[in-house]
Formats: C-alpha cells, sequence, structure tokens
C-alpha cells in the first residue's frame, strides 16, 4: 500500500508540471515560475491575452469546495492534529542526538521556519480579496508538495547535514529516525480519508472561498 501512495503521489506531483525548488525550503513549497514565494497570498499582475486564455478553462466551484472541506473538517483536524504531533516527536528526537552547537543551529533554524510561517498569515490576513482560483488551486498542490518532502528520507538528511554537520554516526541515527517517522506519516495519510489532504492547507481559509474578482 505505500509503495503504491508513493508511486501516485509522484504522478500526480510532477504530472502537475511543478519543480522540485521544494527542497530548498522545507517548510515553504515553491509554486511554479514565475510565481513569487508566498504570491498565493497577494494580488497577482495583470495576465496577457494567452494567460487569461488558460485561465479560463480553469475553474472552481467554491460552494462546493466549501462544502467539501465542511464535511472534511473533523477529519482534517484530526490530521493536522497528527501531523504537529508528528514533528514535535521527531525535533524531539533529532535534538537528543546532536552536540550543544548542534541544537542551536537547530533552534535556530526552527525558529527561522516559525517566522517565515508568521510572515505569510500576517501578509494574508492583512489582503481581505478572496482568494483567486490559481491561488485556491494551488493552495491544494501545497500538502501534496509536503506529503513527498516527508517521504524522501535521502532528501531531509541531505538538508540535516547540510545544515549541521552531522559526523557518520549522527547521520545513521537521523537515517533510522527519519524512515521510523515516514512510516507514521504514512499510516497517518492511509488512515485519512481523501480529501482531507489535499484541503488540509484550504480548511482554514474559508472565508477567503468567495467569489474571485472579475479578471480585467
Amino acid at each position: 500500500m505505500n509503495r503504491l501512495l508513493i508511486a501516485v503521489l509522484t504522478v500526480l506531483i510532477f504530472g502537475a508540471g511543478y519543480v522540485t525548488r521544494l527542497w530548498n525550503e522545507h517548510d515553504r513549497p515553491v509554486p511554479p515560475p514565475p510565481a513569487a514565494i508566498g504570491s498565493e497570498f497577494t494580488r497577482s499582475p495583470a495576465p496577457s491575452s494567452g494567460e487569461k486564455d488558460v485561465r479560463k478553462a480553469v475553474s472552481v466551484n467554491r460552494q462546493n469546495l466549501v462544502t467539501d472541506i465542511e464535511k472534511a473538517r473533523p477529519n482534517i483536524e484530526s490530521y493536522r492534529k497528527q501531523l504537529h504531533e508528528l514533528d514535535a516527536e521527531f525535533d524531539h528526537q533529532i535534538m537528543a542526538i546532536l552536540t550543544p552547537d548542534q541544537q542551536a543551529k537547530f533552534i535556530q533554524r526552527q525558529k527561522r521556519n516559525e517566522e517565515r510561517r508568521t510572515t505569510r498569515e500576517a501578509k494574508e490576513a492583512a489582503d481581505p480579496a478572496p482568494l483567486s482560483d490559481e491561488q485556491i488551486l494551488r493552495l491544494q498542490q501545497i500538502p501534496l508538495f509536503n506529503v513527498l518532502w516527508s517521504i524522501t528520507v535521502t532528501t531531509r538528511l541531505e538538508r540535516l547535514n547540510r545544515d549541521l554537520e552531522l559526523d557518520a554516526a549522527q547521520q545513521s541515527r537521523a537515517r533510522e529516525l527519519l524512515l521510523a517517522r515516514r512510516e507514521k506519516f504514512l499510516a497517518l495519510v492511509d488512515s485519512s480519508p481523501p480529501p482531507t489532504v489535499s484541503l488540509s492547507e484550504l480548511a482554514s481559509r474559508t472565508q477567503k472561498l468567495g467569489p474571485a474578482a472579475s479578471a480585467k
């Protein structure tokens, strides 16, 4: 089941035409260029005529989407809670194998990630405009990027090693912890009925799912 899930997710994500710049920022999955980081919460510049034609072909039924979110909300809240617990457990386990200097670097890294998240949320709160169809679709893709990141042990280990300069013994232990977390994460995904995962980012943004502004 896990192997099938990995294969399906990989096809979905790469088939969507996105690039894997996600590895550069774990906490900030990057949408396809030329969109800037955090652009899902800002107004987009006026599209060219060709871009308008493409956007007309992509339409989001917002009423149905809100209905789907409300039906799935208990599962979404449970998924997010358990995911947070998995992350906290993994952070605690990693801290236990680090030297004091490495622990300080790890804490600083987590602090930067939290600051970036807070900044994004503040920008979003400051913009009262409803999300565009493109922004909604992008927010449905972000959880799939996060799933791919969570199950890619080698890439996450390389990121940890790059940031913390782990020795051989630490790398071996970190790999074990990443493998264990992957199994727990896959079990969580398996137990979360669709569309729990894909709507997990949109669930806290239903107030911005009103009618989109008319394209000019």
